[in-house]
């Protein structure tokens, strides 16, 4: 999908205002529920339709054209217009906290990156397709020769293509594009050998899972603390990686409730 520029968002919004002002167009953030008028004459009110993913969405006359306007967008830019238009012209997704695309509550909405978002689904169950699965060949060399030739880090990997650092490590390993991997080891041997860089030890993954689910603090802001990539706090907090820590440190919070 197209990224929109600031221009574009800021049309969008006033596009959304626009239909917004006219009597009987109404909206609860916190219900999720946006009630729209038609622009021409007393015909009631505008057909809330649904997407063969599931997302709910009007289509709103713009310029003698119909466009196509997602539900959660609206309930965005009710809330914060100007942040709505940041956050997406910075390439950020608005993703659905609870994975129901019909909840459009203002508490079950969140900006994350392409990256989070994909990952999101991957740990809610709601796509079971690998997640670097969308890298193409070629991307796939590039990561390898990236890694191992020009000193890339795998979170600058994963910033780069878009996809999480286990995607990444994935690729880098060869579990995954195994034909490139093949082709970069025979005209490389030198070049592929193991980096040890990970900066995760078991005592900083129990301090994360300690913060998450007994501090409150947010995955963002830990991600932050211990500079590593959110998709990689997400997975930890989820069990994903790291499992036999998060199960071990789930135990002792049973113990500790009992």
């Amino acid at each position: 999908m197209k990224r929109l520029g600031k221009v574009q968002l800021k049309e969008r919004v006033e596009l959304v205002h626009k239909y917004m002002r006219l009597e009987g167009s109404s909206y609860d953030l916190e219900a999720g529920k946006v009630t729209i008028q038609s622009l021409i004459g007393n015909k009631g009110e505008r057909k809330l339709s649904t997407t063969q993913q599931g997302y709910l969405f009007y289509t709103l006359r713009h310029k003698g054209k119909n466009t196509t306007v997602y539900l959660h967008h609206i309930v965005m830019i009710l809330a914060d217009a100007e942040k709505y238009i940041k956050q997406i012209a910075e390439g950020m997704t608005i993703n659905h906290i609870s994975g129901v695309k019909t909840d459009n509550r203002l508490s079950n909405l969140e900006y994350l990156t392409q990256a989070d978002n994909t990952v999101h689904a991957y740990v809610l169950g709601l796509s079971n397709k690998p997640l670097e699965a969308r890298v193409t060949p070629y991307e796939a060399y590039e990561m390898l020769e990236g890694f191992y030739q020009s000193e890339k880090s795998k979170e600058e990997l994963s910033e780069a293509f878009n996809i999480p650092v286990g995607s990444v490590n994935r690729i880098l390993k060869g579990m995954s594009h195994v034909g490139m991997f093949v082709m970069f080891k025979n005209l490389n041997r030198e070049a592929v050998k193991p980096r040890h860089n990970s900066i995760l030890t078991t005592g900083t993954v129990r301090k994360i899972l300690d913060l998450y689910f007994n501090k409150g603090m947010t995955q963002g802001d830990i991600a932050e603390r211990y500079n590593i990539a959110r998709s990689t706090v997400g997975m930890i907090v989820t069990g994903k990686r790291w499992t036999e820590i998060y199960k071990g440190f789930a135990q002792e919070q049973v113990k500790e409730m009992a």
